[in-house]
């Protein structure tokens, strides 16, 4: 089984939760993350926004997840068996890094790699050697679904405040939307810009507050809920990998800036830079694969209306532990089908069609999956996959 870095971490999302549910309780699994670098994907609880301070930092006293459980978030870091020795050292580093934000951290590693160096012998021996936190498992190069948990990852005591401010905003298998245009994307990215020769350590304030009122003020000028507005561009930037938590630019947030500055703000061409990274960063790809894979199985019952489609797809969805909020469908509201025909170069159409289900527009999202990784691929071969 030959797999893309972004296929294989989405299989092994899966075949980690099926094989070692125990491990982490009721879980869903995340390709977003609230700061970037990201993890390839991470574990939410479902029950995250109702477990209170108190709870965790009880939690916290234990050493590991086994014994009663109350479960926490945890992030993955997947590298594939197609890099070199020097990969891997790097992947434990950013398994450590996670744990500034995640109280659990794995890295997940074939057996062996290309050239047949034994990978799992190798990160399990520093690992050990340093008494490092991080787990480890390891698949079987050429067959990922052979997966054998090496090392259990301990538990890193940080604030629980921090804890719950880490999945804060994760509501969903992939980023959110809402009113957010490409547009307002390049104006945002642009002011970050602008600010980065402050020394204030936290920007994003002040990066929401004058998009507000640079841009978006004119675009809703009769609202009263500002602060809830400012949230839903924030979850975007964030979410997508185009701002840190910090509000600074990302390596990814930079990039699609110069390109929006080079082919133009309104540009066709920056609005398949921002599609590109929606699909790609934003875990709209998978979204969109599996509610396809899942659209082509149905019976007449479940094409018969939007609500019977609607139940179909969440139901078959969260069997595979990926959490869709239905809200984000619906047709009779500016939501995710409006947004991907009006502002994300119409990958789908925004109406459900009776007797056939919402039409994704494969080509086109094939062609911007295309293009986006040729006007990316400067930055993205320094990025550690």
């Amino acid at each position: 089984m030959s797999l893309s870095h972004d296929e294989l971490a989405e299989f092994l999302s899966r075949a980690i939760l099926r094989n070692y549910r125990e491990l982490f309780g009721n879980v869903f699994i995340s390709s977003v993350s609230m700061d970037f670098p990201k993890p390839d994907f991470i574990y939410v609880p479902y029950e995250m926004r109702r477990i209170n301070v108190r709870e965790i930092e009880t939690r916290l006293g234990q050493i590991t997840l086994t014994g009663e459980q109350l479960s926490l978030p945890v992030s993955f870091e997947v590298k594939t068996p197609y890099v070199y020795k020097h990969e891997y050292i790097t992947g434990i580093g950013q398994a450590i890094s996670y744990n500034s934000i995640f109280p659990l951290s794995y890295l997940v590693i074939p057996n062996a790699n290309m050239e047949g160096f034994e990978v799992s012998e190798f990160v399990r021996s520093i690992v050990e050697t340093n008494d490092l936190k991080i787990g480890i498992f390891e698949y079987t190069m050429g067959n990922p679904e052979e997966i054998r948990l090496v090392k259990e990852a301990s538990l890193v005591r940080t604030q629980a405040r921090q804890i719950i401010e880490s999945v804060r905003g994760i509501r969903r298998s992939y980023s959110y939307w809402r009113e957010t245009t490409p547009e307002e994307v390049f104006d945002a990215l642009k002011i970050s810009q602008e600010l980065e020769e402050l020394q204030d350590h936290d920007v994003l304030r002040l990066v929401l507050t004058r998009l507000w009122d640079d841009v978006l003020s004119r675009r809703f000028p009769r609202t009263t809920r500002v602060t809830s507005f400012l949230l839903n561009y924030k979850l975007f930037l964030i979410q997508n990998a185009l701002l840190d938590a910090n509000g600074r630019l990302t390596v990814i947030g930079r990039h699609a800036l110069t390109l929006g500055e080079r082919f133009g703000r309104e540009s066709e061409t920056f609005k398949e830079v921002i599609t590109y990274i929606l699909l790609k960063y934003g875990g709209h790809y998978v979204l969109l694969s599996k509610i396809y894979e899942v659209q082509s199985q149905m019976g007449e019952e479940h094409l018969s209306s939007w609500d019977a489609w609607a139940n179909e797809v969440i139901r078959k969805l969260t069997e595979q532990d990926y959490y869709i909020s239905r809200d984000d469908f619906r047709t009779d509201l500016p939501r995710m089908l409006f947004a991907y025909e009006r502002y994300f170069c119409g990958i789908t159409e925004r109406n459900f069609i009776e007797g056939k289900g919402i039409s994704i527009n494969y080509p086109k999202i094939v062609a911007i999956l295309d293009k986006g990784s040729r006007l990316f691929s400067a930055i993205e071969s320094t990025l550690s996959f």
